[in-house]
């Protein structure tokens, strides 16, 4: 494991900087649990239709930084997921830049905790079988049961019109014939982003409104208000911490929608689908 890799792997410097002064540091008793996970995580690479989470539970403290050992297990299993997504098709850069959402997974714990660290154990399963891709702007996900490609949006800059044509209509060409065993019919969005309570104060030319625009909602949603404190302003409330919406910034026309929603019943996590077509 070199900077080369971390790199590859999507890890800020930073991040590589305290990954790679914790390999140093690992004790025999960390080495083995590395040794561990690593095997668990091996067992769930290709199971895209049948992918379980074998790293299921809370989050470790370590005192090298929350879940360290997990993580290196996964950047020592990174490149035999990478190698996975090559043989469905994808090209080599683009399935590296596929794996490395872990390294983003780590910038947003970061963001979120002031410190370095593992938080992303329940999207394990997903993006560390092989099945999601990251074509530009969006990532997507294979949802077999659902008959879909699901979109998630990674905190990686604008949201524009024009990036969001470009990344579906990548997904078209890509991820469709990565996962051609599959009948895919349609995109689903499962995403705070698509609150009707917050896109209705957006203004019309909002880059998220016009995505949530693209989107019809369907089925029952969910409270969104972890999701939105969480990636709307970096902040945690999973373990019952306590946001004051008076001390949170207002300072993007999203930030302000977030917080007169929270304040007028709450912030939902709504499914929305997209003809593949559309």
């Amino acid at each position: 494991m070199d900077l080369t890799t971390l790199e590859r792997l999507g890890f800020r410097p930073d991040d590589a900087a305290a990954v790679l002064d914790g390999l140093d540091r690992l004790t025999t008793a960390d080495l083995a649990e590395v040794e561990r996970l690593e095997g668990v995580l091996r067992s769930n690479i290709a199971r895209v239709e049948r992918r379980f989470n074998p790293v299921e539970g809370p989050t470790v403290e370590h005192r090298l930084g929350t879940d360290f050992p997990l993580l290196v297990a996964l950047i020592r299993v990174a490149p035999a997921v990478q190698a996975e997504l090559v043989r469905r098709g994808l090209d080599d850069e683009t399935a590296w830049r596929s794996v490395a959402d872990l390294g983003q997974q780590v910038h947003v714990y970061r963001l979120v905790h002031g410190r370095f660290g593992f938080g992303g154990r329940p999207w394990v399963p997903t993006n560390f079988s092989g099945s999601l891709v990251w074509l530009g702007r969006l990532q997507y996900t294979l949802e077999p049961y659902d008959r879909a490609l699901g979109v998630h949006i990674p905190e990686s800059g604008p949201l524009t019109p024009k990036l969001v044509d470009e990344s579906l209509e990548l997904a078209r060409r890509v991820a469709l014939r990565a996962y051609g065993e599959f009948e895919i019919t349609r995109f689903t969005c499962v995403s705070w982003l698509l609150d009707p309570g917050v896109n209705a104060r957006l203004p019309e030319t909002s880059n998220v409104a016009r995505f949530a625009a693209r989107f019809e909602p369907y089925g029952e949603p969910g409270d969104g208000t972890r999701d939105a404190l969480y990636f709307g302003f970096h902040r945690e409330t999973r373990n019952a911490e306590t946001v004051e919406l008076d001390g949170l910034p207002q300072t993007s026309s999203l930030q302000r929608a977030i917080v007169a929603q929270l304040r007028d019943g709450g912030v939902t996590i709504q499914p929305g689908e997209l003809p593949l077509d559309g």
